[in-house]
């Protein structure tokens, strides 16, 4: 009775673990796209740093569009993209992009797309005053087929940088 009892728990210990589901490994995810692009904005934000505006442009589409983080600022082309570029190198010097995290950006089912996200600190030194600015951004970058910048967001508080630079204490 006692190896009928064991066998039979033995049966039913085996059903059930040959009942569970699979363990599925995680997809492959190719990030060769994702690396091409993160190299370009990775070396935008390098030109950028060192004030170096013909730098950036051979990694800028000439179709860019950029979303400025001023409120109420209009989508920017190239043209007004590398201006306002230029005006934040006349105003401010020893500018560093820190802390940064990079991500892949995905599309729409959570599927890496080639773009580009970042999060950071930037600091800088005012021309006029000499006061250090030191804010967070959020920026992400969008690609076309030639790994260069089609579409640009910066996200940060850039009303606070121009009020902080600019205090008289």
């Amino acid at each position: 009775m006692k190896i009928f009892k064991t066998s039979t728990l033995i049966i039913i210990v085996t059903l059930l673990f040959s009942c569970q589901p699979a363990v599925e490994s995680a997809p492959e995810i190719d990030l060769t796209t994702y690396n091409l692009n993160l190299d370009t904005a990775q070396k935008y934000f390098a030109s950028f740093s060192t004030e170096d505006l013909e730098g950036q442009k051979p990694l800028i589409c000439p179709g860019v569009t950029h979303y400025a983080p001023f409120l109420g600022s209009k989508p920017a082309n190239m043209e007004e993209m590398l201006a306002n570029g230029k005006a934040w190198m006349d105003n401010f010097d020893d500018i560093s992009y820190s802390d940064s995290k990079w991500f892949p950006g995905t599309d729409d089912s959570g599927k890496p797309n080639g773009s580009v996200m970042t999060s950071g600190n930037w600091t800088a030194k005012s021309v006029a005053t000499g006061n250090v600015i030191n804010v967070s951004a959020f920026h992400t970058f969008v690609f076309n087929g030639k790994n260069q910048i089609h579409e640009v967001r910066d996200y940060f508080d850039a009303t606070g940088v121009m009020a902080a630079a600019m205090k008289v204490e």
